[in-house]
């Protein structure tokens, strides 16, 4: 009897359960030339990394094998890579004349980089931290997202009130949508089948079918909307509206604002976590994140980071 108790502990000890990736939100702080590490977990500031003087962090994006992050310096003119294991910057690339939206393929070997000066993008290959591509695009490029599904890349274009479908294999360009006014924040429905385009000017959300490259609605939200963001199912989506301090709830079945959020001043990035339950939200105005949870539509916490609090990407951790 206690031999056999004895190979059971054996056997329980060689199954063991494979430890949790801890899980991160990356919060980019423009005037403070730093970088907010959140603990989703406890909802902590548990590390402010230094990008240094002058760079002026923007965009952000992770890796979905949670090895990196990578944070676009428009000021800088440069990349940042973050080591998401030791939670340091190692190293710095340098990129176009303005790097501001940024984006990463679904191994991170590949990272996409909008330069809103020379309306292009760079195609940076991580691993030798080399650009492989450039690639000629609208005005003011600015949002970007990633569809490793279909090979594509699609690119808002800010002064050209258009979004763009690239080919991430030969990157020719596929097609040119016209959408609203100042096209910025970009977010992709989880069957890639609807692209939501955030219009800064005319303050609304073209709904924008990818298989069909072409508008299919138009929500109206809150004034001056930044960006967006999708819960897990698609069937939720948050805008941030900067001049009303605001985030829209959509119902994207219907493509009705059922709810509107009171967050921080000037809200700008927006993600959510990836089971759905919170919503973070930069707030450049006084430099916080809120917290909302998703299921009540209520601010639960709100988390002092630096100035400037941009967090224009993917800014939290996924897993595979």
């Amino acid at each position: 009897m206690v031999a056999f108790f004895v190979v059971c502990i054996q056997m329980l000890s060689a199954c063991s359960v494979r430890p949790i990736q801890p899980a991160y939100a990356f919060i980019t702080n423009q005037l403070s030339d730093s970088v907010s590490v959140i603990d989703l977990a406890s909802q902590n500031v548990i590390k402010t990394l230094a990008i240094g003087d002058g760079k002026r962090p923007a965009g952000i994006a992770t890796s979905k094998t949670g090895q990196q992050a990578f944070v676009s310096n428009p000021e800088g003119m440069d990349i940042a890579i973050i080591d998401l294991n030791t939670l340091e910057v190692t190293h710095h690339i340098p990129v176009g004349a303005g790097p501001v939206g940024i984006a990463s393929n679904a191994d991170g070997t590949r990272l996409y980089i909008a330069d809103w000066y020379q309306n292009v993008i760079s195609v940076l290959n991580t691993d030798t931290s080399k650009i492989v591509a450039t690639i000629p695009v609208g005005k003011s490029p600015a949002g970007l997202i990633v569809d490793d599904s279909h090979h594509r890349l699609y690119v808002a274009n800010r002064d050209d009130n258009s979004v763009m479908i690239i080919n991430t294999q030969h990157y020719g360009v596929l097609k040119t949508i016209e959408v609203g006014t100042a096209p910025f924040g970009l977010v992709l429905s989880p069957d890639a089948k609807y692209l939501y385009s955030v219009n800064v000017r005319s303050s609304n959300v073209s709904v924008i079918d990818t298989q069909q490259a072409k508008v299919i609605d138009t929500i109206t939200v809150g004034e001056w909307p930044y960006c967006a963001a999708l819960s897990p199912n698609g069937q939720t989506l948050y805008v941030t509206n900067q001049d009303d301090s605001t985030i829209s709830v959509i119902d994207t079945r219907s493509s009705s604002v059922i709810d509107t959020i009171e967050v921080g001043d000037s809200p700008e990035g927006i993600d959510v976590t990836q089971d759905g339950e919170y919503i973070y939200v930069a707030n450049w105005g006084d430099g916080t994140v809120s917290i909302i949870k998703s299921s009540t539509h209520k601010v639960i916490a709100t988390i002092a980071t630096g100035k400037g609090t941009r967090a224009f990407g993917q800014f939290i951790t996924k897993t595979p």
